[in-house]
């Protein structure tokens, strides 16, 4: 997982002290970092040796050295690539419609490489089997998370399985009535700070149901209650924010589990394979 984009994701959750040593490593961390120990940074950040270490845990590492090992091996990956993962082009409004698509693109493809250096696989494979093992599966998010929500949905009905999904706010808790602990609810909310979201899953914390959810993997109030986090980014251009939205990196993640979800079941290949030759019943020819 990429500690460098993990700084970056989680900047809004760091306290004034974590704030301090995560800036001071983004803007350094190519000018011989590796050669520093916890004394040394704490000085450069005018902060406690502790604070260090506890930084460094926050992160999901041991500790310091553990964090310096695996920064190190990022930069010497980054490095062997040449990959710039720093530069992000604005959209202007003087641009043609060439270089838009040119940004666009490129952003979409750092989004993507973004969304694999994030992504925690222990807790996908989790996410797999809490879906296999599901009797219904409740799929949600409202604006612009209903898209992929679903997205999801639909294709967790082509492999048959037993889900729903609802936008009005009512009905979704009309739905988490009827849910035990053997169904799941699937929660998409980006920021993890939707409060009909996060409304919906505390009753369902409440009532026992497995939640998953997908969201930044910055500290966010869904994330804290839910039993497996999927992370996602999102594209950082400032150009009519509400557009450049996660949903590509959301779309990613849920190809990746429909694809291991079809894959692990031989009666799920036949339901996709039933409903292509049904479609083509329907094509002009």
């Amino acid at each position: 997982m990429s500690i460098i984009l993990k700084l970056k994701e989680m900047k809004n959750s760091f306290t004034k002290n974590e704030k301090k040593i995560s800036e001071y490593i983004l803007n350094n961390y190519n000018n011989n970092i590796n050669s520093l120990n916890t004394i040394q940074i704490a000085k450069k950040c005018d902060v406690s040796q502790a604070s260090v270490v506890r930084f460094s845990k926050k992160i999901g590492c041991k500790g310091f050295p553990e964090f310096k090992i695996l920064l190190i091996k990022e930069l010497e990956n980054i490095r062997a690539t040449s990959i710039d993962n720093n530069k992000n082009e604005e959209i202007k409004t003087t641009d043609t419609v060439e270089t838009i698509s040119n940004k666009i693109i490129n952003d979409n493809m750092k989004a993507l490489n973004d969304t694999l250096k994030l992504c925690d696989f222990n807790e996908v494979e989790k996410a797999i089997k809490s879906l296999i093992n599901a009797d219904k599966i409740m799929v949600a998010g409202i604006g612009f998370s209903s898209i992929p929500a679903r997205d999801f949905y639909y294709k967790l009905i082509e492999i048959g399985k037993n889900a729903v999904i609802e936008l009005d706010t009512h009905i979704q808790l009309s739905y988490i009535s009827t849910m035990s602990s053997n169904d799941v609810l699937f929660v998409i909310s980006h920021s993890g700070k939707t409060i009909e979201m996060y409304n919906l899953v505390k009753l369902a914390k409440n009532r026992g149901i497995k939640i998953i959810s997908m969201t930044t993997i910055d500290e966010n109030p869904i994330r804290e209650i839910s039993d497996i986090n999927l992370n996602t980014v999102a594209v950082d251009n400032k150009f009519r924010e509400s557009a450049f939205s996660p949903r590509i990196s959301q779309l990613t993640l849920i190809d990746i589990l429909y694809a291991k979800l079809t894959m692990n079941s031989l009666k799920s290949q036949n339901y996709i394979q039933n409903a292509v030759e049904m479609v083509q019943g329907f094509k002009i020819k």
